[in-house]
């Protein structure tokens, strides 16, 4: 393909920071390559990348073989991916081939940032950052409280695990900035003004996988800071059929919205505390027919 026509359509149509993995990502570009050149093969597009005349491209999509950093700098050079749009898909490929979960966290963290830097609307960056910490939407369910109040040390002294007071202070004014909340003057209080909070489409894969990080990390301290009555942490090992395990997967989620509307946002009593209600389903052993 020209290379006019090639750079195109990789930077004006279809951008990495709208996937979650490189090979969705690398699909989706040969589609649109194919859609404007219907003789396209993935042997155009492998020798476009600069691999050579062969099937490495479709090998790559498939997941036959891993897309190592080496090989990522090799085809955003041909196909002419610039800018953040580079970066981003660079990150993308080293969170895949990374092994470290230490490292691999370093990157997604780098990930989230340049995500921040690319999506469209200053909501859009400020609701990223919402579920960028579990804090914020505790910040945001005290508000409920009828003693709530301006003081940072009022929200500082109910939140467990402690936060300092500029954590607080932080998420305070990225409720207030977002339009999620306000200060009642009259009264001397934070106020909620938002009760359903859900990202836009163009945030909503890497904002929920960094919140439900946080999340997890909360459910892992929980074992052993909270006492056996004041928690709840069941797990089941089972095995399931593809078909159940859709099944199962739309009871939990029929689960959690009836849970949801049984519990809508009330005036909290003195004995009233934020909980967080998590439920979890991942596999255990490899699918029958690859690696991954």
């Amino acid at each position: 393909m020209e290379k006019a026509s090639l750079k195109k359509v990789c930077n004006d149509e279809v951008h990495p920071s709208e996937y979650l993995d490189h090979r969705a990502y690398l699909e989706a570009l040969f589609n649109a390559l194919k859609k404007s050149d219907p003789n396209y093969t993935y042997f155009d597009f492998a020798e476009d990348a600069g691999l050579g005349r062969n099937n490495l491209m479709n090998a790559l999509i498939r997941g036959r073989r891993p897309l190592t950093p080496k090989t990522c700098k090799k085809i955003v050079t041909g196909l002419g991916i610039v800018g953040r749009e580079r970066q981003y898909f660079e990150l993308l490929v080293e969170h895949s081939y990374e092994q470290d979960p230490l490292l691999r966290e370093t990157v997604f963290r780098k990930l989230v940032a340049l995500k921040g830097s690319l999506v469209p609307s200053d909501l859009d960056k400020w609701q990223l950052e919402f579920f960028s910490h579990w804090s914020h939407a505790v910040l945001l369910e005290l508000m409920n409280f009828e003693d709530c109040s301006t003081d940072p040390q009022w929200f500082q002294e109910k939140i467990r695990p402690k936060l300092t007071l500029d954590q607080i202070n932080s998420g305070l004014q990225l409720l207030c900035r977002i339009g999620y909340a306000k200060i009642d003057t009259e009264k001397k209080r934070y106020v909620p003004l938002q009760t359903d909070v859900s990202t836009g489409p163009e945030v909503a894969d890497v904002a929920m996988i960094r919140y439900h990080q946080t999340l997890l990390d909360l459910a892992n301290a929980a074992l052993t800071d909270c006492q056996a009555e004041e928690r709840e942490i069941n797990s089941l090992v089972l095995t399931l059929t593809p078909e159940q395990f859709e099944t199962l997967k739309t009871q939990m989620q029929d689960y959690a919205k009836r849970i949801f509307d049984d519990h809508p946002p009330a005036a909290a009593g003195d004995s009233s505390r934020v909980v967080q209600v998590s439920m979890q389903i991942f596999p255990l052993t490899r699918s029958g027919g690859g690696k991954k």
